[in-house]
């Protein structure tokens, strides 16, 4: 039998699950077979997370930039000056989400705005930056996520909804695990020992990919009618994983469901807020005076940027390529 879709990861990708084996063990349940076809997934979502009127898309002027922005643009060998940082409001939230682009990306500023309004406004509550890079410094990388500071990075032009659902579970893990991970939990857990089979081949990886290829499922579940049960031939068979995604929807309600009416409830992450502090793009900016009494970051002695929390210098997890298909 051919290896499907998610089987077929190449070397750096490979590589690049290796280097994730900190975040857990790889699990031993068997994959569905049909697996869960996500970039179909993806397309059934489209006419159901449909993203709000943006009210507001204010680009700043050059020369500033929130301190995240910043420091996630050197790391990943870009210079600071070269992005641009999009204050927007959408029709359901008043508060505003700074969003940062670099200006080489594929990835358009209409196509950044339309793929996170299209997140259910409870899943947007938690999530800080969007920041979008032409690519990312390790190979093979299609998104990152900083679950413990709720900021979620790009490269190229990954627009599938699923692929911004899964990188939002990451940050739903870590925001409803107490002192860790919500994966990592016995509530997760006996959920997990409850099925008989995994969703996909990727959450094979560890149970924190593993609960968020169930964010993708629980979504779907509650916004796409006909949910899991619906998905045309071959259907895979839900039942095998339905503990876990019933624990999803019930662990996060209507975060990951489209609520006629509903408005954000913002959810800043502890000592963080809805945005890192801003800062200079750096010394052309401040002898341009373009920004005139912000602070420039320093970095403190293990090399990292002063004004970054402790939550954004978490390496992260990152999301192989090789499972998604760029937006044309």
């Amino acid at each position: 039998m051919a290896p499907s879709k998610s089987q077929l990861l190449t070397s750096a990708t490979a590589a690049l699950l290796a280097s994730q084996g900190a975040l857990g063990q790889q699990l031993t349940k068997p994959i569905l077979n049909p697996e869960y076809d996500l970039g179909a997934m993806s397309q059934a979502f489209l006419p159901h997370l449909i993203a709000p009127a943006a009210t507001s898309i204010n680009k700043w002027p050059w020369g500033k930039l929130p301190a995240f922005c910043k420091s996630e643009s050197i790391h990943e060998g870009f210079s600071a000056y070269d992005m641009e940082v999009y204050e927007v409001t959408f029709a359901d939230c008043s508060q505003p989400w700074y969003m940062c682009r670099h200006n080489g990306s594929t990835m358009s500023v209409g196509g950044m705005i339309n793929a996170f309004g299209s997140l259910p406004v409870g899943t947007r509550d938690f999530i800080r930056h969007i920041v979008v890079f032409p690519d990312f410094m390790t190979p093979g990388v299609a998104a990152h996520a900083k679950s413990g500071s709720g900021d979620l990075m790009f490269g190229h032009n990954y627009l599938d909804t699923s692929l911004w659902i899964h990188e939002s579970g990451h940050i739903f893990d870590r925001q409803h695990g107490g002192n860790g991970d919500y994966s990592a939990t016995s509530a997760w857990l006996n959920a997990y020992n409850s099925d008989s089979h995994l969703p996909t081949g990727y959450a094979n990886t560890n149970q924190a990919e593993n609960f968020a290829e169930h964010v993708i499922l629980a979504t779907y579940d509650n916004v796409v009618p006909g949910g899991l049960a619906g998905i045309p031939a071959p259907t895979p068979n839900h039942q095998a994983v339905q503990n876990q995604y019933t624990n999803v929807k019930n662990l996060l309600g209507n975060k990951i469901r489209k609520v006629t009416g509903a408005t954000c409830n913002r959810q800043p992450t502890p000592l963080i807020g809805i945005t890192s502090p801003v800062v200079c793009m750096g010394p052309d900016a401040l002898a341009q005076g373009a920004c005139v009494g912000t602070p420039n970051m320093k970095r403190d002695e293990n090399g990292h940027d002063a004004l970054i929390a402790a939550a954004e210098k978490e390496p992260g997890i990152y999301e192989p390529a090789s499972r998604w298909t760029e937006s044309a």
